[in-house]
């Protein structure tokens, strides 16, 4: 079967105001989090996915194909062994001494997509992605959806294809 990465768990709204003078906190945006799992019988290497989410109008729609906002390849030297799990934060690298250590734990790998802002939608709720590269052709793996308005620092786990709030942190 060799490596097979899944949605396991997500905090899309990270705890406190979104905005600071305008600019999301780095901490904020590293609390803004996706973990994968590799549920697989071998050894994966992240430069080998990518994650995507849907974008949604002001009707709460979605609006095109599923958009990436995270590519592995710039962690091609992390090899994800069975039973392993990467946190991928939608914040920067350069930020990570600003992690909160509750986003720092119960993960093997963190990753990041170095954005400057929120990717999850709070609003409309979102549809995460994994994809695979398969000889240049980006293919789907994994997909997971969770309902509009996430508890503020709710983090979510996998219950079928949906994502729900847990009752404990």
């Amino acid at each position: 079967m060799a490596y097979k990465f899944r949605i396991i768990r997500a905090q899309p709204n990270p705890v406190g105001k979104d905005r600071f003078k305008n600019f999301p906190l780095p901490s904020q945006l590293l609390g803004e989090w996706v973990d994968l799992k590799n549920e697989g019988d071998g050894a994966g290497s992240l430069a080998s996915i990518c994650l995507a989410h849907r974008e949604f109008n002001s009707a709460c729609s979605p609006v095109g194909p599923a958009q990436s906002y995270w590519y592995g390849v710039g962690e091609a030297a992390t090899t994800v062994l069975p039973g392993q799990i990467v946190r991928v934060h939608t914040g920067r690298r350069t930020d990570q001494v600003l992690m909160a250590a509750h986003d720092q734990q119960g993960v093997d790998y963190h990753a990041f997509a170095d954005s400057g802002n929120f990717v999850l939608n709070n609003e409309c709720g979102d549809s995460i992605s994994v994809w695979w590269n398969n000889a240049g052709t980006w293919e789907p793996e994994d997909a997971a959806t969770y309902a509009r308005h996430p508890g503020e620092g709710a983090i979510l786990i996998r219950f079928g294809d949906k994502l729900v709030p847990t009752p404990f942190r």
